[in-house]
Parts: structure tokens; sequence; C-alpha cells
């Protein structure tokens, strides 16, 4: 999905005109909005800023990240360790160190961990779908079915992402700030 379509997207799950959110993002013309929901221009850092403040939303939706490399993932993981409660847990041998097929991560964060079940499910779902093939009469059926729950997830996904509560480790432990409604 391109930025523009992100705009064109979190703007209508907002029930808001373009004008409407020009005004919102501190005064940018409603043309400017249009061309930058159709592709026609790119906004500008700052800009970007600007429209994911007045959706209520974190500019990092708008950025693409390609994790590609060890490196990567681990530079994420990392970055949360440093400013999100998160837990690592994991089977460890005598020597007390951990079996490096069992680590896993936990959010001790009741928000996050709510959406992130919501999105286990919706991936076994998928999956379910994927694996039934021999279910449907038609390879085309099964095609259909299966880009069908694709295009579902995605739109889950948007709307687990779609929050704007600030979690990040504080001084005192962790400082939740909580803005919006949660329920998913």
């Amino acid at each position: 999905m391109t930025v523009g379509e992100k705009i064109r997207t979190y703007r209508k799950m907002r029930g808001i005109s373009q004008k409407t959110l020009g005004e919102l993002a501190g005064g940018i013309n409603e043309v400017t909005i249009r061309k930058y929901e159709a592709g026609d221009r790119n906004p500008k850092p700052d800009q970007l800023l600007k429209i994911a403040n007045a959706l209520g939303i974190s500019i990092n939706l708008f950025m693409d990240f390609d994790i590609e490399t060890v490196s990567d993932v681990l530079s994420l993981v990392f970055k949360m360790d440093e400013q999100l409660d998160i837990t690592f847990t994991g089977k460890k041998n005598k020597k007390g160190e951990y079996d490096p097929n069992s680590i896993a991560l936990k959010f001790n964060n009741p928000a996050v961990s709510k959406k992130l079940a919501v999105w286990a499910r919706t991936r076994d779902l998928v999956q379910k779908t994927v694996d039934s093939m021999d279910e449907f009469d038609t390879e085309e059926e099964y095609l259909v079915e299966v880009a069908d729950m694709r295009a579902k997830a995605d739109e889950i996904k948007q709307h687990l992402v779609d929050d704007s509560m600030i979690v990040k480790k504080g001084i005192e432990g962790i400082v939740v700030k909580i803005r919006g409604d949660y329920n998913v």
C-alpha cells in the first residue's frame, strides 16, 4: 500500500473529508491532500507527521520496513527491549543457557498482548483457508477464498495498528497513556 493509499484508508476510517483532514493537519490544502492520496505527490516528512497526528496514528504506519537480515530483526528487537516492557522466555539447560529454539518474547502490556492474540488467530484462519484446497470444487473458488481471507486479514491488521496508545518504559516502570478505544 502506498503512502497515499494509507492516508486515504485512515482518513476514511475516521469518516472525515479531505478538506477536514487538511484543516486538522494544520491547514494543508484539500487539493494537496487529494494529490497525496492519488499518488501525484508525496508529502514531505513534516507534512506526513502533521497528517499522522491529525489522524491520531503513528507516522510509522506510513513507513515501509524491509526486514531482510538477522541484523534487521535484531535491531528491531533490541529497540523494543530498550523502550518497552517485554520479557524473554525460553528453556534453559543445566548451565543456565537458553535453548535457541525455545526463545519467545512476551509483551507485558495487556493492550498489546490482546491485539497480538487477535492477529495470531487471524493468521491461523488464513492458514486454515490456504490448507483447505481440497474442500473446494474448483481451483478458482479456492483462489478467490484465499484472496478474500488475505484481504480480510489486511483489514484486521489496519484496525489493529489504528491505536495511538503510548507504551514506553519509564524510569519507574511503564508509562501508559491511553487515547482512544482499544476494543478489537
